[in-house]
């Protein structure tokens, strides 16, 4: 019992000093251990094995005051480990690599078909071999799919099915989420919530998605669905086919735009074209989703007290500039009290691709995660590789 304890102990240890890497880089060895409590030595060990995974790198010298000798810095690795992100439409599926710095590697898309398993191994290895990355350098694979009414896995039961599947096939760690808490995630470890404690992301996809985070981690509820913004009603009135409330995704998701277009079966690429061939469905709606989503954001505000809502989502951004313009001023809610040092509302910057690199950060987030919100679907009869077995197998 006391060694395995102690293999566990170790292997939280190892995670807490990889997460202070990531997300407080470039950091010396001296400023780990003052902040974690633990021992020079236990510092020294733990960071040679992660040198030695090739998980995190040295990057410069820093002098540590008048006296003593200079500190090596320490940072993630940008080098010889990737994650793989894998999104899944209604019709095909994208797959990225990118660097545990979050650095694009290369992206490639396949047809879905029937057994999209399939296909995603035949993806991966070709995106693998394009990149010239040998399949040792992943560390997992962030899964996410893009309709949460997937027709041919339509529930949280099929889709976690179809993970376990995956990681079988493509003998790797799978780790899948929606696309709002993988995006969260990456803000986190790469963007502009990684000194935040508290904030909201919102989605803008076919629904609505968010991801709240408070205490920097992601709230997931009973089922691991929290975030369903776009079923909340911001309208008294009815809707005439089912007498139900005005629901957000009726006003201001994608699939609402796509209505307004008369292209209800228009892919999420092809609404980049809108404003330019069919502009007065643009204009509708703007005028149409602005007043529900000020409703929402003073919803979220009202009751989350963060310290910022994050918007992206799979929508051009220009398109997101527009939205977001339309917003303003935004109802008055208790954010405006107390003293403010981000803004209420903030647009992320890689609006093309929050998705894919978010769901890559999927395996880094999943792994460096102290009470382990999210499980790893591990490959069956495939033995993981020295850098998986560090982070993953102490779950």
């Amino acid at each position: 019992m006391q060694a395995s304890n102690s293999k566990q102990n170790k292997a939280l240890n190892l995670r807490l000093v990889l997460s202070h890497i990531a997300t407080l880089s470039p950091i010396s060895r001296a400023d780990i251990a003052k902040i974690t409590g633990l021992t020079k030595q236990t510092i020294t060990n733990m960071v040679d094995e992660l040198l030695a995974a090739e998980l995190v790198a040295e990057m410069g010298i820093k002098k540590e005051g008048t006296v003593g000798k200079p500190s090596k810095m320490l940072a993630l690795s940008g080098k010889n480990t990737v994650n793989a992100g894998i999104r899944i439409f209604s019709d095909y599926c994208d797959l990225a690599l990118y660097s545990l710095t979050n650095d694009k590697m290369g992206q490639f898309r396949i047809e879905r078909g029937q057994t999209p398993e399939k296909g995603l191994e035949r993806g991966l290895a070709s995106l693998l071999q394009d990149c010239a990355v040998e399949n040792n350098a992943l560390l997992g694979v962030g899964l996410s799919f893009v309709d949460q009414f997937d027709s041919q896995y339509p529930n949280q039961l099929a889709k976690l099915d179809f993970a376990q599947l995956l990681a079988d096939k493509l003998k790797q760690p799978v780790i899948m989420e929606t696309t709002a808490s993988a995006c969260a995630a990456c803000h986190m470890l790469h963007g502009e919530a990684k000194s935040l404690n508290s904030f909201v992301y919102v989605h803008l996809g076919l629904q609505i998605e968010s991801a709240v985070v408070h205490g920097r981690r992601i709230m997931l509820g009973h089922n691991q669905l929290t975030g369903a913004l776009g079923e909340i009603f911001v309208t008294p009135e009815t809707n005439h086919r089912d007498g139900e409330l005005g629901r957000l995704n009726e006003f201001v998701s994608l699939d609402a735009l796509r209505k307004l277009a008369k292209q209800p079966d228009m892919d999420i690429q092809s609404l980049y074209s809108l404003a330019e061939h069919n502009p007065g469905a643009i204009d509708r709606w703007l005028e149409i989703a602005a007043e529900p989503m000020r409703i929402a954001i003073h919803m979220l505000e009202s009751v989350l007290n963060c310290q910022t809502i994050i918007f992206g989502g799979d929508i051009a951004p220009e398109l997101l500039d527009l939205l977001i313009a339309k917003l303003r001023p935004l109802i008055p809610s208790i954010a405006q009290f107390g003293d403010r040092d981000v803004p209420r509302i903030i647009k992320t910057p890689n609006v093309n691709d929050i998705s894919l690199s978010g769901v890559a950060t999927l395996p880094l987030h999943s792994a460096l995660d102290m009470n382990t919100p999210y499980t790893a679907r591990l490959p069956r009869l495939t033995k993981l590789t020295v850098k998986q077995s560090l982070l993953y197998l102490a779950h």
